[in-house]
């Protein structure tokens, strides 16, 4: 009953959105939004305190343009009625609007922050919003086929032809790196010469000394280049890795999020088509 309450007429994905609530009363449903409570696109800050949010960090939800699911902190019952502002990041302005919880339960996600996950339908969504909404969802939805169907042509390349992609890509790879170190080689050069032209002009030397002065003028930028790059790979290793524990949580907390939406006659269809696929590539490969 809960799940065919929250059935939505609009197409749904799943988005990252900074999400701001506030649980009010419903006698307040029939009274009109207030003016002062509108949202600064650009401003976080002119959030009433009273609004719920988890500070600088987006949220992940299941949004349409009648309705949304997201992860929260308080334990909301069915009936519940929340005021709520979402800010998407396409930019557009903030959606204000007021919504009815369909459903609460626990979470799957393991946030000891977040332990609940809620699911709303709009109550009194303005329709210029409720059009923006929808206009936001089928972009991402466009964008998704295409970067999906990218993904799988792909996979299904590198499945199919495992030696000639490996053999392209290590080629590709040895190419760019030869002409990194071409492009280095002649900037060396381009400086070099430069500095004997100077040298000679200024002090009239030899060739032999000559290039023994720009030797040792070169030597410090060198070992200071160096230098830098010691300080610079840890810096920059700890910043890789950063991005890619952010990464790998927001992706594993997307793919947990949409296994959770889904029926249990979808999720054996997605295991057997996973099993199938895994099983007919060592089969036919080996």
């Amino acid at each position: 009953m809960t799940r065919n309450k929250n059935r939505r007429g609009f197409f749904r994905i799943y988005d990252e959105v900074h999400l701001f609530y506030k649980k009010i009363d419903e006698k307040s449903l029939t009274e009109p939004q207030s003016a002062s409570n509108e949202l600064s696109p650009t401003d976080a800050k002119n959030v009433p305190q009273d609004f719920q949010l988890r500070e600088n960090e987006p949220c992940n939800v299941n949004i349409s343009a009648s309705g949304i699911a997201f992860n929260c902190e308080d334990s909301l019952k069915e009936g519940d009625c929340l005021l709520i502002k979402v800010l998407l990041a396409s930019g557009m302005k903030p959606i204000q609007t007021r919504c009815r919880i369909v459903y609460c339960k626990n979470s799957q996600l393991n946030d000891s922050e977040c332990p609940y996950f809620v699911g709303a339908h709009f109550i009194d969504m303005e329709e210029q919003d409720r059009d923006l909404l929808a206009v936001h969802v089928d972009k991402k939805r466009l964008r998704r086929k295409w970067i999906n169907a990218f993904i799988l042509a792909a996979v299904i390349t590198v499945i199919t032809l495992p030696d000639v992609i490996f053999g392209l890509l290590a080629g590709l790879f040895h190419f760019l790196f030869e002409v990194f170190l071409h492009i280095l080689h002649l900037a060396f050069e381009f400086i070099e010469s430069n500095l004997d032209h100077l040298v000679e002009h200024l002090f009239e030397t030899d060739v032999h000394a000559t290039q023994i002065i720009v030797f040792y003028i070169l030597l410090p930028f060198v070992f200071y280049g160096l230098y830098l790059l010691w300080r610079a790979t840890p810096i920059f290793y700890r910043w890789c890795k950063r991005k890619l524990i952010v990464y790998w949580s927001r992706k594993k907390a997307n793919l947990l999020f949409y296994w959770r939406e889904q029926s249990s006659l979808n999720k054996c269809k997605l295991v057997v088509i996973a099993v199938s696929v895994i099983i007919g590539y060592f089969y036919f490969g080996m």
